[in-house]
């Protein structure tokens, strides 16, 4: 006896069924432009829980639609409904949305109109495709990153190492001039040296960033080395500020040395910060746990915090917002994290409280 014929039920069973496991986000809206359906991987790329009912403009708010190129086509809610007034398609673009709890994706979008039964009929409805492409992105700003980072060094090393000559020879008249003079003369010279010294000093640090690391790596009594930074910190200019260790810490796989520099800009840098706001301050660091197997250290300061539009920049080489800072320490942090297959982010940089995350590999034994 032959299988009954699907009926109806079964079909709509079926098809919801495949949009719930889809991993693409798919929306119906209906003829009125509103939500009909959403399945869950849309709606976790949009972040409503329960879309349905919403217009396309109470959908995507403003969010704007982009070629893949970065070429803006304008607002998404406007170019969507052109899209269903004309039977057009929209295929393969970026969609630049926030969610209603301000978590920023970049979201790819295909969306086509649904006809209606008759041929001469207007559209039913639009349908719209969603893929994260959020962690792409992502990936693909961090790839460019550390090819303009590998440009800029092979550029600074070879500015800094012609610098530090001339600096070299400038130093050598100057120490002959400071020799044969007296008095005012004599402190001139002396000053044009204390000069020469910051100077060679920078171009210095130029060649340590622009110089490939050699990672050596080992395992690191992370909480000896964290406390060992915090004292040395402690005996420089920052007597007014405490720094509190909070362990235990796992032990890490890396270069010990290579990590202190690290740390230390990262401590230098909250230090710097709090001294600037005149007033004393503290600064923590304290284990994180564990995230996706990575050893997470949290360095957490009350200083001034930052503003956005420093905050989203502090990673680039030689941006400051200090008179006489060279914009390396930070740079120099992430680019030793990095090179140990680490992370360093900037987790929270609200006014009166900055918090940075470093994720380093453990120890095979302490993993």
């Amino acid at each position: 006896m032959p299988p009954p014929a699907p009926t109806a039920t079964d079909a709509l069973r079926l098809s919801q069924e495949v949009l719930r496991f889809l991993p693409s986000g798919v929306v119906f809206f209906d003829a009125a432009g509103r939500v009909q359906e959403a399945n869950p991987a849309a709606r976790a790329a949009l972040g409503f829980d329960q879309p349905q009912g919403l217009t396309l403009a109470e959908l995507f708010r403003d969010a704007e639609l982009s070629e893949p190129g970065g070429e803006l086509l304008g607002v998404a809610a406007e170019r969507l409904i052109e899209v269903y007034r004309s039977l057009a398609i929209l295929q393969r673009k970026t969609l630049r949305y926030t969610t209603p709890a301000g978590i920023g994706r970049q979201l790819g979008i295909t969306a086509f109109p649904l006809r209606g039964p008759a041929a001469a009929s207007g559209p039913s409805g639009l349908i719209c495709l969603l893929t994260d492409l959020t962690a792409i992105h992502a990936l693909e700003e961090e790839l460019q990153r550390r090819r303009s980072l590998s440009a800029l060094g092979e550029m600074a090393a070879g500015i800094a190492h012609e610098f530090k000559n001339a600096l070299a020879t400038i130093s050598g008249y100057g120490q002959m001039l400071r020799a044969a003079s007296t008095g005012e003369a004599r402190a001139q010279a002396g000053k044009i040296l204390e000069q020469v010294a910051m100077l060679t000093n920078i171009a210095t640090e130029f060649l340590a960033f622009a110089r490939p690391l050699a990672i050596q790596p080992e395992r690191v009594e992370l909480g000896a080395l964290l406390r060992e930074c915090a004292d040395s910190m402690r005996v420089q200019d920052f007597p007014q500020i405490e720094i509190g260790v909070h362990g235990p810490f796992p032990a890490v796989a890396g270069d010990a040395v290579l990590l202190t520099s690290a740390i230390m800009n990262l401590l230098r840098n909250a230090g710097e910060a709090i001294a600037a706001s005149g007033r004393g301050g503290h600064i923590t660091v304290e284990f994180g746990g564990w995230q996706q197997g990575a050893v997470c250290i949290l360095f957490a300061d009350d200083g001034p915090g930052m503003p956005p539009e420093v905050a989203e920049k502090i990673f680039i080489p030689f941006f400051t917002t200090k008179a006489s800072g060279t914009g390396l320490g930070l740079a120099m942090a992430h680019k030793i994290v990095t090179a140990h297959r680490g992370i360093i982010l900037l987790a929270d940089s609200a006014p009166g409280h900055t918090v940075f995350e470093m994720l380093l590999p453990p120890a095979p034994e302490a993993a």
